[in-house]
């Protein structure tokens, strides 16, 4: 943790001395009738590589390492809301904005040391005024890695795309140290991919042990703005979306370290409809069915007498139904989904992914019952199976604000 600490002192003494003497001194009103303040956080974090049983993570170096250690720095500038709209009272408060993040590894350069520019979104489980219990997304694109190379002796298969996709999902808590500087101890979890739009990618996967500084531009006011809010709000909703994507396979068997993936694109796509039920004004649970179409299913077994096709498998043989279930966190327009879900027909073969699945990603309301959206379709709860692309529409009924409500929202 040395390495977190003293980049935590150097960074947090830095913003102390950035902070205008102007803004600290901002007269409290001022800063609640903005409805946000800017914040700035700086965050250290000691990682440790995910192992996967993979060749390449257990080859040792000419030190005798193995690819274990990892040291991270991120730095974000955002906003915390401060009330005044509905869904600032509704999602308890919550932070956002944009960060820069660098991973370095330990002892090891083989994967290279990224960066990653990234959107965030912090909400609050609980907050008092001294102290938050919090919880993290963000998602974003990361560059600067070194890719497959099939003429190294230790070849590697983690990626092959210098540019690849970073989520991190934490859990921490805030304690407020003055009317400016929140300290925030959590854990996080990290994963880069590309969604095996090219092979071989097998990704990367990293948990971390996180210390942050979080500043206030401003002195934050002791408590948000309270306002009045609708009896009544939409409980059902329907919705269907629209996804694909491309994919590659990688047809490599379990006897040689070396991979073939032919230079073949297949075509990952699925027709979602579904329910979902609101428990909360911010919250819904529900179910679907998905129709979706799988372009590498038995690609492998076809690969075993010959060079593969795409027309080495029917199309029947492709397609499959699977049904989800799931949770979806509204905040404004923006949703954040998270569902579990099982293959309940398809045709299996040896190569067949896990019938388990499991999808994470948003959609964005651009307008009001249409959207578009990005999920990450995985199994074993770490390993990507397609990154999907949507595009749908939702239908909102039930209980509604009535004629006196609307006046007194606007009022």
């Amino acid at each position: 943790m040395n390495f977190v600490l003293k980049a935590l002192i150097l960074t947090g003494w830095s913003l102390l001395l950035l902070m205008p003497v102007e803004m600290r001194s901002q007269n409290t009103q001022e800063q609640i009738s903005s409805k946000k303040i800017l914040v700035v956080r700086i965050t250290g974090q000691d990682g440790h590589v995910l192992q996967q049983n993979r060749r390449f993570f257990k080859a040792l170096n000419e030190d005798g390492r193995i690819f274990k250690a990892a040291r991270i720095m991120e730095v974000e500038l955002g906003w915390q809301v401060l009330g005044g709209k509905e869904w600032h009272q509704t999602a308890n408060y919550p932070r956002m904005g944009v960060g820069l993040h660098h991973l370095h590894f330990v002892n090891r350069d083989e994967l290279g040391h990224p960066f990653a520019l990234y959107g965030f979104f912090d909400g609050n489980y609980f907050r008092t005024k001294r102290f938050e219990l919090t919880n993290r997304m963000a998602a974003g694109l990361a560059l600067g890695f070194k890719t497959y190379d099939p003429d190294d002796e230790h070849s590697n298969d983690i990626f092959c795309t210098k540019l690849n996709s970073f989520q991190e999902l934490g859990l921490g808590i805030a304690m407020r140290l003055n009317r400016f500087i929140f300290l925030e101890p959590g854990v996080r979890f990290i994963h880069y991919s590309n969604g095996n739009v090219k092979e071989p990618q097998k990704g990367l996967n990293v948990y971390s042990y996180a210390l942050s500084l979080r500043s206030a531009l401003n002195a934050m006011p002791s408590e948000p703005v309270h306002i009045p809010l609708a009896r009544g709000y939409p409980r059902h909703q329907v919705l269907t979306f629209l996804s694909m994507a491309p994919r590659q396979y990688d047809f490599i068997d379990n006897e040689t370290p070396f991979h073939e993936t032919y230079g073949l694109n297949f075509l990952m796509a699925n027709l979602y409809m579904g329910y979902n039920y609101a428990l909360t004004r911010q919250f819904r649970m529900g179910m679907g069915v998905d129709f979706f179409y799988d372009g590498t299913n038995g690609m492998k077994e076809a690969a075993a007498h010959g060079k593969p096709s795409k027309n080495a498998v029917s199309f029947r043989k492709k397609s499959g139904i699977s049904i989800f279930a799931g949770g979806q966190k509204d905040i404004g327009n923006l949703s954040v989904v998270g569902d579990l879900g099982y293959v309940i027909v398809e045709t299996r073969f040896p190569s067949s992914t896990p019938k388990f699945e499991q999808r994470l990603g948003f959609r964005y309301h651009f307008l009001p019952d249409i959207f578009a959206g990005v999920n990450v379709r995985a199994y074993n709860f770490r390993a990507a199976k397609t990154i999907e692309f949507n595009l749908g529409m939702r239908q909102l009924w039930g209980p509604w604000q009535t004629a006196n409500d609307l006046a007194q929202k606007a009022q």
